[in-house]
């Protein structure tokens, strides 16, 4: 697999202190989307695919949100929907994802709460096993 990697776009990111009477819950939503192109001389046997995390992690005393998306083309591979991913393939594209969160989670919680940051763990469901 031969994968173009647009750069990282970062559309949300918050820290808010948790309010400890409002319920909340850890969410992680992970999207896939084809992508067109209206350039004449595209590869035809090329795909354009739209990643996007939307995430909501809960602590106890605050909670981090927001989403986060890139654009990937795989050469010589097409693509027409997620079914046509494999999990390596879903694991590699959503990664670098994760690790913006990750980083800016250390960093935020590291001046927020004025001691080392919080460092999080994503696993594939592959890994977990």
């Amino acid at each position: 697999m031969e994968l173009k990697r647009h750069k990282e776009i970062v559309e949300a990111f918050h820290y808010d202190k948790r309010e400890p009477e409002v319920e909340a819950e850890t969410e992680l939503k992970v999207g896939f989307a084809p992508l067109t192109t209206s350039d004449p001389e595209y590869p035809k046997e090329n795909s354009i695919i739209g990643v996007r995390l939307e995430f909501k992690i809960v602590f106890e005393e605050f909670i981090i949100s927001g989403s986060v998306s890139q654009v990937n083309h795989f050469v010589n591979q097409k693509i027409d929907k997620q079914e046509d991913l494999t999990q390596e393939e879903v694991d590699e594209l959503v990664s670098p994802l994760f690790d913006i969160v990750k980083r800016m989670t250390y960093e935020v919680t590291e001046i927020a709460l004025d001691q080392p940051g919080v460092e999080l763990n994503f696993q594939s469901q592959k890994n977990a096993e």
